[in-house]
C-alpha cells in the first residue's frame, strides 16, 4: 500500500560571493553597430606598412630592345627544336653549320651559334646553363634576372613575317618566332630540326621535357599550326626557303626532307 507523504520544498536564498578581478569593463554606449565583412576585416587588420609581395616577375621599365644584325647573310641556318624526332640524334654532325637552338636544345648542343627562348621561365629553370653559354642570346620578353648579354626583342604580330629588325612574329610558339629570327639573321635557307608539332609514340620531346605539362594536340592544332602558311608565303616573297627535316611532323606547310638530306646542306 502506497503511503501518502508530504514533501516540503525548501528554497534557500542565493549566496553572495564577493571576489576581485583585474578585468575592467568599459561602459558601452547605446549606438548602432555596422556588421563587418571578412574582406573589410582583412583590410583593417593589415598594416599599411606591410608590402604585398607578388610571385610574378616584376615589370621591367626602360627596356632596351636589340637590333638583329645579318650575321648569317645568304647562309643555311638550322633551327633545333625539341621534338621527339631528334631522339638519339648526333648533334656533333651540325659542327660547322649555322644553328639556332630553341630552349633546352642548348643543353645538347652547346656549340650552337644562337640561343632563343620565348618563355621567361626557361631562363629561370636553366639559368646556370644559359649564363655560361657564350653565344648570341635572344628572348622575346624582358626578364628581371637576365644578364646584360641577353638581347630583348619586341613581340610583334601573331602570324606572318615581321621585317622590323627588333621585332618577331610569334605564332604562339618559340619555333615560329625562331624562324623569323633566322630571317633577320640573313638566312637564305632555313632547315627545321625537331619541329614535330605534337607527340610521337607518346613522347613530346627528344629530352625529358620541362617542369610543366607539355602542350596537347589541341593546342598545336588551334594555336601553333594555323599561322605557318602565312609565314611561308611571306618568306617565299622574300626569297627564303624553309625545309622541314622532321619526318613525322604535323607541320606540312614546308617541304619535308630526311635528316640525311638536311645535313647535306652544311
Amino acid at each position: 500500500m502506497q503511503r501518502n507523504r508530504n514533501i516540503r520544498k525548501v528554497i534557500q536564498p542565493p549566496i553572495t560571493v564577493e571576489h576581485t578581478t583585474n578585468i575592467h569593463r568599459r561602459p558601452v554606449n547605446n549606438r548602432n553597430f555596422t556588421k563587418t565583412t571578412p574582406a573589410q576585416a582583412a583590410r583593417v587588420s593589415s598594416s599599411k606598412n606591410i608590402s604585398v609581395v607578388n610571385s610574378a616577375q616584376p615589370a621591367i621599365s626602360n627596356i632596351q630592345y636589340s637590333t638583329i644584325q645579318k650575321k648569317f647573310e645568304g647562309e643555311t641556318v638550322y633551327i633545333i627544336g625539341g621534338g621527339p624526332s631528334l631522339k638519339n640524334f648526333e648533334f656533333r654532325q651540325l659542327t660547322g653549320a649555322r644553328t639556332i637552338a630553341i630552349n633546352k636544345a642548348l643543353l645538347f648542343y652547346t656549340q650552337t651559334d644562337v640561343l632563343y627562348w620565348t618563355d621567361v621561365r626557361f631562363y629561370l629553370w636553366y639559368k646556370n646553363e644559359v649564363d655560361n653559354y657564350k653565344g648570341l642570346k635572344f628572348a622575346l620578353k624582358a626578364g628581371s634576372q637576365y644578364t646584360s648579354d641577353v638581347n630583348i626583342l619586341k613581340k610583334g604580330k601573331a602570324y606572318g613575317l615581321e621585317k622590323d629588325r627588333q621585332t618577331l612574329a610569334h605564332g604562339n610558339n618559340s619555333g615560329y618566332a625562331a624562324i623569323n629570327l633566322a630571317y633577320h639573321l640573313g638566312a637564305k635557307r632555313i632547315i627545321l630540326l625537331g619541329f614535330d608539332m605534337g607527340s610521337v609514340d607518346s613522347e613530346s620531346h627528344f629530352h625529358d621535357g620541362y617542369p610543366t605539362r607539355p602542350a596537347g594536340d589541341k593546342m598545336y592544332q588551334d594555336k601553333f599550326l594555323p599561322g605557318f602558311k602565312q609565314l611561308d608565303a611571306e618568306l617565299k616573297d622574300s626569297g627564303v626557303m624553309v625545309l622541314n627535316a622532321s619526318p613525322h611532323s604535323k607541320l606540312t606547310t614546308f617541304p619535308k626532307i630526311t635528316l640525311e638530306q638536311a645535313l647535306s646542306f652544311r
